[in-house]
């Protein structure tokens, strides 16, 4: 087979499904799914045992506090706004500017970036100035549409590998690009395919569609754990095409391990190249720091100083002083310690639902799930065993998601809306709930015995089917009849 004979085999040659549309699709369908299961729906444990209410693993919060030594800074910054004088700095119209706050940017250069000055042994890295950082108030999301905004153009193509955030459709579809997935490895590895990758980017580039490309790392919905040696062939792939990249960074001071990909630097014909010329790697402190309200901020870096000037100008919603204040207690006064502390609780957390995993692999003697990428982070991606998928009737993540929550009163997210074609969904299981605020550890065993129960059904002979005609709900239309 020639080499353009195995391009044209391969998935980007059909019309991507809209991830908005799916995203969309799954946000109604949940509501209509709780409408019909009631005020207090039951589902059954183990033996006669029956539990209430629908565990929400779909979400995104932690459920960890912030650090004490922020508290502390956030009660101080706070009485300075409502009962007394506030600092004379609070008056410099640089350091709390309202467009561009240098303290704030400060910060996120030398904090929120700060893994890529000193990645990991062997790799250079890149010590990032205040002046090449952008910040905007409240969330990363908006850096994320703004950074698109300036890659859009009619008939434009964003590649992505396989898995990003849940939501990531609505904010870049909504500009009329369309997303592209390129498949990552196949095993459960969900490692990003450099040749896989190239093959895609040339295929978008021949045809003058390629507009840029949108990385999730450190992942989410998986996390992968990837060498310097590997990130380097992706980062070659990169700047061979030399599109500009817009990386997600959010979960960066979640997991031990990761190596910026801006940071790398890239050996070539004509010299070294820096990623991050290339790169506009955005984060926030709303993850990791578990900031919250007025405390949060996104944050921006790149050496491409033309794209992040073009970027900030699109950025209109101004810091109040106040907001600039509250979330520089928070950046300032959170310590390294912190992180490490919650990485341990993550990681044993972690550890808990896979030894749920694996104790209900034994008992039906077979791997009827199984973890996707490496254990950081706060999710947990698994998919599903084909047979038993097939039993149940279910042919597309979107049914599995309903399935679950229908069936067993399990909320997650289908891996469809994370651009993947696997039957699979994610988990969060550090804090899963029953209702906001109301995170619990603990409830990650609930979760899998409530699991395990409907997989037992399934081999008695339950499908989705019967679920839904038991529950009185329709069947779940298709994401291209929203």
């Amino acid at each position: 087979m020639t080499r353009q004979a195995a391009v044209d085999s391969l998935p980007w040659q059909h019309p991507a499904p809209s991830l908005a549309a799916r995203t969309n699709r799954s946000e109604v369908r949940k509501r209509e799914v709780r409408r019909h299961l009631g005020a207090r729906p039951q589902f059954a444990g183990a033996g006669d045992r029956m539990y209430s209410d629908v565990i929400d693993a779909y979400h995104g919060e932690t459920g960890l506090a912030l650090a004490e030594s922020a508290v502390a800074a956030l009660d101080l910054a706070w009485r300075e706004l409502l009962h007394t004088e506030p600092p004379d700095e609070y008056t410099d119209g640089t350091l709390y500017h309202k467009r561009q706050p240098l303290i704030l940017r400060e910060l996120a250069a030398h904090k929120l970036f700060g893994r890529l000055s000193e990645p990991v042994a062997g790799v250079p890295g890149v010590r990032v100035s205040p002046e090449e950082v952008i910040v905007c108030a409240y969330s990363s999301t908006m850096l994320l549409e703004e950074a698109v905004a300036t890659l859009a153009r009619p008939g434009g193509v964003i590649v992505y590998p396989e898995g990003l955030y849940k939501s990531s459709g609505i904010h870049v579809e909504k500009y009329g690009l369309r997303m592209q997935a390129c498949p990552v490895a196949p095993d459960d590895s969900f490692k990003i395919d450099p040749e896989l990758l190239a093959s895609c980017l040339d295929y978008f580039a021949e045809r003058g569609e390629l507009c840029g490309v949108l990385l999730t790392l450190p992942g989410n919905p998986v996390f992968t754990e990837y060498s310097a040696e590997e990130l380097l062939a992706i980062g070659r792939v990169l700047v061979t095409h030399g599109m500009p990249v817009i990386c997600d960074m959010a979960f960066d001071c979640m997991v031990a391990q990761h190596i910026p990909i801006a940071a790398l630097q890239i050996p070539t014909v004509d010299g070294v190249r820096r990623l991050y010329d290339q790169v506009l790697t955005i984060t926030g402190n709303s993850k990791g720091y578990n900031a919250f309200g007025p405390c949060k901020l996104g944050a921006a870096c790149s050496g491409n100083a033309e794209w992040l000037a073009e970027v900030r100008e699109r950025l209109t919603i101004s810091f109040q002083r106040e907001s600039t204040h509250l979330a520089r207690a928070v950046v300032e006064h959170t310590p390294a310690d912190y992180f490490a502390h919650n990485r341990v609780r993550m990681l044993e957390q972690l550890d808990r639902a896979h030894g749920r995993i694996a104790a209900i692999n034994a008992r039906f003697d077979a791997k009827v799930i199984r973890p996707l990428g490496s254990r950081q982070g706060m999710f947990l991606t698994v998919v599903f065993d084909d047979a038993l998928l097939d039993r149940a009737c279910v042919a597309t993540s979107a049914e599995l998601e309903d399935l679950l929550l229908a069936g067993a009163g399990i909320d997650t997210v289908a891996l469809d809306r994370t651009g993947s074609e696997r039957l699979g969904v994610r988990f969060n299981v550090l804090a899963p709930r029953k209702a906001p605020g109301r995170e619990s550890a603990d409830l990650v065993d609930e979760l899998f015995e409530r699991l395990e129960q409907l997989i037992q059904q399934i081999g008695e002979g339950l499908t989705y089917p019967k679920v839904l005609a038991e529950s009185g709900l329709p069947m779940l239309e298709s994401a291209a009849a929203q």
